[in-house]
């Protein structure tokens, strides 16, 4: 009997394929790895993994005969999965120092990722009931990264550029030193900024280049030649002496405005920190609301292209807080690989069809009174942020913030169901956007009261012709310790009824050599700003925005710009 032409793509009536049984493997290892995340083993039951994953108990344990089987197999897998380390993959480049750096960078990032922090500790405090998981997590965490690592000291080591008696050491020692120190740090909870961890990791980088490297002066091997770091500006290869630059500034919210003073880097990045928290984030945040936006918006390649740039340039600060369903998917598709590099904001309206100000979720899933409740009940929250974690394909939010007031919801049911976010991982910090002043010093009581995570922010819409914040707002945050996300909105630049304005920023900036945007831009790195939120739409505007680090704002033009467009001045 002949065989049937694609025989093997089929299978018997009733039994999947080969490609659906694996689609099926995927997604019980998923669902199982969460729920082991979030209940721990003891509580996790096979029948919750088997509705965690959509599938008949019968199925399950088909695959696994018991949970004990499962954690280790499916615990194991996790921790073996190599997408976030495909740059190691790729061909490195002919420069040592260069090369140390790339795979040091995907060491550190797999070492904060908050899955391989999650998992290792589970497999530490599992060690003592499941040995073989230990030894399986610690041999397949280290042994591909270090053999990438042992592969390129001996290529150089037979070009006589390298000098060690013992390679293998020497790799491991090398990953321990950009890796091992973060990974524990981040144990406890405890992330160091990009800025912070990029130096420290340059510095390994050199030490470890001054051990290793042949005594002879044809064979330097100075990483002169490595990637910018993320500190760097456009074009602008970061300085690697720059220590006293460091980003616990004790005027973190409230910097002057030479941002290329003395022994800065011209066009380099800054960070404040985030209120009272421990969140360090980019002066210059990128909105995605431009992201898939029809006319003026930008295609999923355009905006690949434009969060790498922003990464690149040292931005970390990621807004989309308003923004819609699809602004949220083509975020997520080009953060693949970069996510722990950056700061994720998103807002309860993130993608969900809520119909908040701003534009944002007019597509998405409908959250409605009669199925949710308030819009800032528990059940609405627990939704919204179920919604918002699919649509930006992550399993976190860094600051996650309320997008409006709902006086129908009470405060302490709103605070608490924010706290029990916090509690199961989904979101780290809790801000607000677009808050009247004295709700916020509800809620903000509200926590104090109950022991419940607090208000860290607050973003709302400020630049020189929107003012309205300065008047309640920024002393109520000065006093409780809040951090400010300025949200300029384009439309409200100018005001038609009083152009005088408009035209004296026009004049100033023109003297300054600058752009108005810039202008506007630098006067609010002036203010109690933590960072600006700005919706960009393409290379040529975040360059523009970029450039704005090295404008000198004099003291003159801070005056005329504060006293033309204060509140009493355009009445």
């Amino acid at each position: 009997m002949e065989p049937r032409a694609n025989d093997g793509a089929r299978s018997r009536a009733g039994r999947p394929t080969s490609e659906e049984a694996a689609r099926l493997t995927e997604k019980l290892r998923r669902a199982a790895v969460d729920t082991f995340l979030e209940h721990g083993y003891d509580r996790t039951t096979m029948e919750a993994v088997a509705r965690a994953a959509g599938v008949t108990k019968s199925t399950l344990y088909g695959r696994y005969p018991d949970k004990r089987t499962l954690f280790i197999a499916v615990s194991s897998w996790a921790l073996t999965r190599q997408e976030r380390d495909a740059r190691v993959l790729e061909p490195l480049p002919d420069d040592l120092a260069a090369s140390l750096t790339l795979i040091a960078r995907a060491i550190l990032a797999r070492s904060v990722d908050p899955d391989i922090v999650r998992l290792s500790r589970m497999a530490i405090a599992e060690s003592a009931r499941f040995p073989e998981f230990a030894a399986s997590s610690q041999s397949t965490t280290w042994s591909p990264r270090i053999q990438v690592i042992i592969d390129l000291l001996r290529e150089h080591e037979r070009a006589g550029a390298v000098s060690v008696s013992n390679v293998e050491l020497a790799a491991e020692q090398f990953f321990a030193m950009v890796g091992a120190m973060p990974a524990w740090l981040a144990a406890y909870g405890i992330y160091r900024s990009p800025e912070l961890e990029d130096r420290r990791l340059q510095h390994a980088v050199q030490l470890f280049l001054s051990g290793v490297l042949t005594r002879d002066p044809g064979h330097q091997g100075r990483p002169d030649s490595s990637p910018a770091t993320p500190l760097a500006g456009a074009g602008h290869p970061s300085p690697g002496d720059g220590d006293d630059d460091t980003v616990d500034d004790a005027s973190c919210n409230q910097t002057t405005s030479k941002h290329a003073g003395p022994g800065r880097e011209a066009g380099a990045m800054r960070y404040s920190r985030l209120g009272r928290s421990g969140l360090d984030v980019s002066r210059l945040a990128l909105g995605i609301r431009a992201f898939g936006a029809a006319g003026g918006g930008c295609d999923p390649a355009t905006a690949a292209g434009l969060l790498a740039r922003y990464l690149d340039a040292g931005g970390n600060l990621i807004d989309a807080t308003d923004a819609s369903a699809d602004a949220a998917e083509i975020c997520a598709v080009s953060l693949r690989g970069r996510r722990s590099q950056v700061v994720l904001a998103a807002g309860t309206s993130t993608g969900t069809g809520t119909g908040t100000s701003g534009g944002g979720g007019d597509t998405g899933i409908a959250l409605d009174r009669a199925r949710h409740g308030g819009r800032n009940s528990r059940r609405h929250l627990r939704a919204a942020c179920d919604a918002a974690l699919r649509r930006l394909g992550t399993d976190y939010i860094d600051l996650y913030q309320l997008s409006a007031d709902d006086p129908s919801t009470p405060l302490e049911e709103t605070v608490e169901a924010l706290d029990d976010l916090v509690r199961s991982g989904k979101i780290l910090y809790v801000g607000a956007a677009d808050f009247p002043a004295y709700r916020i010093m509800k809620a903000v009581a509200a926590s104090d009261r109950l022991g419940r995570a607090r208000f860290i922010s607050l973003r709302s819409e400020y630049g020189p012709t929107a003012r309205a914040v300065e008047r309640e707002h920024f002393p109520l945050l000065a006093e409780e310790g809040l951090g400010f996300i300025s949200a300029p909105r384009t439309e409200n630049r100018t005001d038609p009824t009083n152009p005088a304005p408009t035209a004296r920023r026009q004049a100033a900036a023109a003297r300054l050599g600058c752009t108005t945007r810039q202008l506007d831009l630098v006067w609010q790195w002036t203010r109690p700003v933590a960072s600006v939120s700005v919706d960009i739409s393409d290379v040529a505007q975040l360059d523009e925005l970029l450039a704005a680090a090295d404008v000198d704002l004099p003291n003159e033009v801070i005056t005329a710009i504060d006293d033309s467009t204060a509140p009493s001045a355009r009445l």
